[in-house]
């Protein structure tokens, strides 16, 4: 913290310096100034946060220090110091800002007791101030999330805007607004190019993208773009102002985001309509707009209802038709295979006269739940990101065309990695299947539970008793009795235990319970086992 003392006296400048202990007062730095003028020049440049002054100096007096550190050091605390016990200098100083007024001669505990009020007071005005600019900060970060979210049930749900509409007129300036557009550009799919820049941080991606538009936008009264809640919806724009420059604006838009993101949007757009009673009825003409817009051929970015007519259902065609082959072929695991399973899907595809925002949905959701069952067997999930592709999933080049030759060879490289996947899943299985059956040939003499042993692999009992039997074709039980009982033939033809003891040593507790199994798997008692072995006990 500074102090200046400013003074035409030097005597008066080092009685106030020497009468302090500044450093309890947090000061570090005690300027001084001789005049008014030379005071200004130091306050612009240090910027001292407590100012003591005289009221008599040449060039620049007191009074007209005051009122020029009002203007320009505001935040400053400033305490007079003058021989004239004047009414006039008392309210003057109080009016520009002062907040002590003493008289020479300086009493030593006058100064400080006016020096702690002052430095208490800074101190305190500056943690308000410090509040203040943190307060700001969250505002500025939270208003746009705001105002996307308020947009966002105005223009989707019929009857929320005049429920918002004094705080909007307020902040936008839409009061005398009548008419409006409603567009949106469709960001999703995403062009690949974007998509790898900003594909970890989509929110960064739309406040970026909602202010470019906004720029182009002008003052709020002219329209606002917003991040739609629903993020099916991507970014909306509001457009009001002169809607006969709409496309021009829209265009423009896309120059913007093309010369920052390196790529271009296709834009539903709705009518004219009135606004706001026709603001929702607008919305639903953009999302039919955007319904047919079409990803595969180069056309015009800007789209109106009707002006590409949805593809008739003989031009639908479902993944799921395809789902057989796919799977096959990645069972298999022959890219050869998987790849001309793919390549005609993709000839499908490239057969439509149209691709258009839904289809592309609907093939991503059906995409997704094929991968979610393939991966199903394998330590991989269902949310694991395809090859090079999720959350985009379909390749869109800058000028937001959709790459069949890219989608084939991406859904290719990721359906081998997936059979990759299961392969190597087939073969850990069949290890640790394996290692099971070792361990029950070890083991057989134990209490063993189908639990337990799963336990011991930290598995699960039904994993462990489906894979054993798909591997080795038997239930595990079976197998375990089936080597319990073979162990208990050959202690049987030993013919120096009794058939209880025998029974005990492959497992069984219960000897009734043995000669059932016993007879179960051989067809004979234990007795007539040993005397069928020659060695009658």
């Amino acid at each position: 913290m500074k102090v200046l003392i400013v003074d035409d006296e030097t005597d008066v400048r080092d009685s106030i310096r020497l009468l302090v202990d500044w450093e309890d007062y947090r000061i570090t730095d005690v300027l001084e100034a001789s005049d008014g003028s030379s005071a200004m020049t130091l306050i612009e440049s240090e910027q001292p946060e407590i100012i003591f002054t005289d009221v008599k100096m040449p060039n620049v007096d007191g009074m007209t220090l005051l009122q020029w550190i009002e203007d320009n050091a505001p935040d400053s605390k400033r305490i007079v110091i003058s021989g004239y016990d004047d009414y006039a200098y008392i309210r003057k100083t109080m009016m520009h800002g002062g907040l002590d007024y003493l008289l020479k001669p300086i009493k030593r505990s006058e100064l400080l007791d006016a020096l702690r009020r002052a430095v208490d007071t800074w101190l305190k005005d500056e943690e308000s101030r410090r509040l203040n600019i943190r307060k700001d900060v969250e505002i500025n970060k939270t208003m746009p999330m705001y105002w996307d979210k308020i947009l966002s049930n105005a223009v989707s749900q019929p009857g929320f805007y005049p429920t918002v509409a004094n705080e909007l007129h307020a902040s936008f300036g839409w009061s005398a607004v009548r008419e409006c557009r409603v567009a949106m550009m469709i960001t999703d799919p995403l062009p690949r190019v974007v998509l790898d820049k900003f594909g970890g941080n989509l929110d960064l991606l739309y406040f970026l993208m909602g202010n470019i538009c906004n720029e182009v936008i002008g003052p709020p009264e002219n329209g606002y773009a917003f991040k739609h809640a629903d993020p099916n919806y991507g970014l909306i724009l509001l457009l009001t102002g002169d809607l006969t420059a709409a496309d021009g604006k829209l265009r423009a838009m896309n120059d913007a985001l093309y010369k920052v993101l390196r790529a271009r949007f296709h834009c539903a757009c709705s009518s004219t309509t009135a606004f706001p009673h026709r603001l929702h009825d607008g919305f639903e003409q953009m999302l039919q707009a955007a319904r047919g817009v079409s990803f595969l051929k180069n056309t015009d970015r800007i789209h109106y209802e009707g002006d590409t007519p949805p593809p008739v259902p003989a031009q639908r065609i479902a993944l799921a038709d395809f789902a057989n082959p796919l799977t096959a072929a990645v069972h298999r695991g022959e890219p050869s295979r998987i790849g001309s399973a793919v390549a005609k899907w993709i000839q499908t595809v490239g057969e439509l006269e149209a691709v258009t925002w839904e289809q592309l949905k609907y093939w991503r959701y059906e995409y997704e739940l094929l991968r979610g069952r393939l991966l199903k067997d394998t330590d991989r999930t269902a949310d694991t990101p395809a090859h090079a592709s999720s959350p985009g999933l379909f390749p869109i080049s800058p000028d937001s065309r959709l790459s069949l030759e890219d989608w084939r060879r991406e859904w290719t490289d990721d359906l081998c990695e997936i059979a990759k996947a299961l392969k190597e899943a087939s073969l850990r299985e069949y290890d640790v299947i394996h290692s099971i059956k070792q361990y029950i040939d070890a083991n057989y003499r134990e209490n063993l539970s189908l639990q337990d042993i799963a336990g011991q692999f930290f598995l699960s009992r039904e994993y462990v008793s489906r894979r054993f039997k798909q591997v080795y074709n038997e239930n595990l039980s079976d197998y375990l009795e089936q080597v319990r009982i073979e162990q208990a033939k050959l202690l049987l033809a030993n013919g120096q235990y009794k058939v209880s003891s025998v029974a005990e040593m492959v497992g069984y507790q219960d000897g009734r319970y043995f000669s059932k199994i016993f007879g179960k798997l051989t067809g004979m008692t234990p007795r007539e086992w040993r005397k069928e072995a020659g060695q009658e006990a």
